[in-house]
């Protein structure tokens, strides 16, 4: 009796895909692009290099002069694109957090791989260190619940094998 009531708790949560550790969501053809909205204008101020595809679903692309990749307007890939990205987004807003941050962000401390969220506005201060530990394929998830923004002169820095491309921020 203990075994079958096991393997039907078992077979039950397996049609509950909850994420409870960092796991990158797939990313489709919104992978494509460094810089990506869905309703609204890109827009650049100041010196900026970037390396990939620039593209909007819905609005004008602008003072961009250093982008090494295409500038994609509305097209049949950017609507593609942001049915991808609604799917990866929601993927994200589904990560059952493991920690949770104040919202000044940095001040010299260390994250290692995970998924923090702050339910508020937050601020990046100084320095934050992305510590993977040594695993290249490292997950770092980051829930914000509302805006986010950055003091001057702060910087987000990868160590011990940490990547941008494994630093996820809703």
């Amino acid at each position: 009796m203990n075994k079958i009531l096991q393997t039907a708790i078992a077979i039950a949560l397996s049609f509950f895909p909850i994420l409870t550790a960092a796991q990158a969501p797939p990313l489709g053809t919104v992978a494509d692009f460094v810089l990506f909205s869905t309703d609204g204008a890109v827009t650049n101020t100041g010196l900026s290099q970037l390396t990939g595809n620039v593209g909007t679903n819905n609005g004008p692309i602008t003072n961009f002069g250093n982008v090494d990749g295409l500038m994609q307007g509305a097209t049949s890939t950017t609507a593609a694109a942001v049915a991808d990205l609604t799917i990866a987004y929601n993927f994200l807003d589904a990560a059952i957090p493991t920690y949770f941050p104040a919202p000044l962000l940095g001040n010299g401390a260390v994250w290692t791989p995970g998924i923090y969220s702050v339910a508020q506005t937050a601020t990046l201060d100084n320095t934050l260190t992305l510590d993977a530990q040594g695993n290249g394929n490292a997950i770092f998830i980051i829930q914000i619940e509302g805006a986010f923004s950055s003091t001057s002169g702060s910087q987000i820095i990868l160590a011990n094998g940490a990547q941008a491309c494994n630093v996820f921020w809703k």
